[in-house]
């Protein structure tokens, strides 16, 4: 049974032919092939050891004809338009980042991109806006105290966000309903950052404020979501 993060992920795809970037164990690409999602799936990981798990899942649940295993970094082991989805998922905003820059052609050729940053989702929505993308959508998930997000997006017209505020908290995404969940987490975030800013033996008053702000924005927003 996949978690409610990878199964968010799946209900996005609509591609023939999907990659999954990082795969691991392959669940994602095995779930795609059971379920007929995806014509052709290819599943890559910069380490043989989850490569090697990837292939005993796949060959445990036959699905040899369909899922084809690659040994690479990122993007590499791919072609330029070869793949119409793309799944960069579970890894940290700023390697996400890396691995789009590594293989720009690549990610660009490609109809959707599937991003689940696990940290630094500003970041990884900064670069996005200023790289040529365009985010599509977001989608929000919880799993117990865990609230993930999954940025779709594709080569286009960066979305213009207002501030540092609007890049942690995108206005677009009030209104869904695990809204608040992530709000909760931005803020349990921030109070962490700004404790540890204020116990420093060495004080960053730029710093402090600038959390600070940040803080006092998200106790605002609590009241009107």
């Amino acid at each position: 049974m996949l978690t409610d993060r990878l199964n968010m992920i799946i209900s996005h795809i609509e591609g023939r032919t999907v990659a999954d970037i990082g795969t691991d164990h392959a669940y994602i690409p095995v779930q795609l092939a059971l379920c007929g999602k995806a014509e052709r799936i290819i599943a890559t990981d910069y380490n043989k050891g989850p490569l090697h798990s990837a292939e005993c899942n796949v060959k445990a649940n036959g699905c040899e004809d369909k899922i084809e295993l690659r040994l690479g970094s990122g993007l590499l082991p791919l072609s330029e338009g070869e793949c119409d989805t793309v799944i960069i998922a579970g890894m940290g905003g700023e390697l996400i980042r890396t691995i789009l820059e590594e293989g720009e052609v690549v990610a660009k050729s490609a109809e959707m991109l599937l991003l689940q940053p696990m940290n630094s989702q500003d970041l990884l929505r900064s670069f996005l806006s200023d790289s040529g993308y365009e985010i599509v959508s977001e989608d929000i998930t919880t799993e117990g105290f865990k609230v993930y997000n999954l940025i779709i997006a594709k080569k286009g017209i960066g979305y213009e966000y207002k501030d540092e505020f609007d890049l942690h908290l995108p206005e677009y995404l009030y209104s869904h309903e695990k809204f608040p969940k992530l709000l909760a987490k931005k803020k349990r975030e921030f109070e962490k950052i700004l404790t540890g800013l204020k116990k420093a033996k060495e004080k960053n008053l730029a710093e402090i404020d600038r959390y600070t702000k940040l803080l006092e924005r998200v106790c605002k927003l609590e009241g009107r979501v």
